[in-house]
């Protein structure tokens, strides 16, 4: 495993102003091939899931320019599960529920650019949380966040750029 470079937090907002209650977890492991690896391991009983199961993960290796927009589809896939992009996504890659999945290998880039698309439309996003840290690849996430209908919060190394 490489070094996390980020983080995101799935869930749902919580009852009082801001936070979270994390339903699932995705870590950016980055070092010689960059992936997503997202874990259910929820601090709520009432957010439970069973995709992936406890003590369990999905693995994707995703793309170079779009990894933000990568975990934005592993999450829609596995987490919200919605049924046109489940049924969208199955149509070009048969293994895109594998436990392991490199992105390069199952779509084309029109292929991915549709599925992004349909991810901007699903109006039920759970609340997101994205950490970035210092070296990560996921540089300058506010304009990829600002296409999608969702509660997001960008917690930023002191060390990155900011950009608005």
């Amino acid at each position: 495993m490489g070094t996390i470079t980020a983080l995101i937090l799935v869930g749902a907002s919580h009852r009082y102003p801001d936070g979270i209650t994390p339903s699932h977890y995705l870590f950016l492991s980055e070092n010689d091939r960059p992936a997503w690896i997202l874990v259910s391991q929820n601090i709520s009983e009432s957010l439970s899931h069973e995709i992936p199961p406890p003590g369990e993960s999905i693995t994707w290796v995703p793309t170079q320019d779009h990894m933000l927009e990568d975990a934005f589809l592993l999450i829609a896939l596995h987490v919200i599960r919605d049924r046109e992009l489940v049924q969208m996504a199955g149509g070009f890659c048969r293994e895109i529920l594998s436990p392991r999945v490199v992105l390069y290998d199952c779509f084309h880039d029109d292929q991915r650019r549709l599925l992004y698309e349909r991810c901007r439309k699903i109006s039920q996003w759970p609340k997101i949380v994205l950490s970035v840290f210092k070296g990560s690849s996921v540089q300058n996430p506010l304009p990829v966040f600002q296409q999608y209908p969702m509660n997001f919060e960008v917690c930023l190394s002191g060390d990155i750029p900011k950009h608005t």
